[in-house]
């Protein structure tokens, strides 16, 4: 009895009902056993003798095969556990892979940009972009220039006439 006590430990005390109804047999035969010890201690029969080992035969077998049948479910669980174990590491290593993955195909395209942005230019504009803002620049020095001179030749002109 005690190592099927310690299998139903093994097993959380979770057994199907075919198996707690057949515990629930044995817990009735053991009862049954004491019974007929003390009926045979009491009156110590031929009779009393054969029902008492008529009884202790057949919880024997009822034992032996309750634990064959609880050592089988142990089994069972045991591997079940194993392949719920396994199929997690396989998971953990799919998503430690795909994160892998992730982070080096943004590390990549990181490294393209920057890239690109060095082909571009330092800050980031194209040579079209930086020769159109140094024509603003030229036009507006000539711009400028143009207004100088003007404004000069117009103090002049008004310097002359007091």
């Amino acid at each position: 009895m005690e190592t099927i006590n310690g299998l139903l430990r093994a097993l959380d005390n979770k057994v199907p009902a075919s198996i707690a109804k057949r515990l629930d047999g044995l817990r009735k035969l053991n009862e049954r056993l004491v019974e007929a010890r003390a009926e045979y201690q009491a009156d110590p029969t031929e009779e009393s003798k054969e029902k008492l080992d008529e009884i202790e035969d057949f919880l024997e077998d009822n034992q032996d095969d309750l634990i064959e049948d609880l050592s089988s479910l142990l089994e069972q669980k045991r591997s079940n556990d194993i392949k719920v174990r396994e199929e997690e590491q396989r998971k953990k290593i799919k998503l430690r892979g795909e994160k892998e993955a992730r982070e080096l195909k943004e590390k990549e395209d990181l490294e393209k940009k920057e890239l690109e942005e060095k082909a571009l230019g330092l800050d980031g504009k194209t040579k079209d972009e930086t020769k159109k803002e140094s024509n603003i620049g030229w036009g507006s020095l000539l711009l400028g220039g143009v207004l100088l001179v003007a404004t000069g030749g117009a103090i002049k002109y008004f310097g002359n006439r007091k």
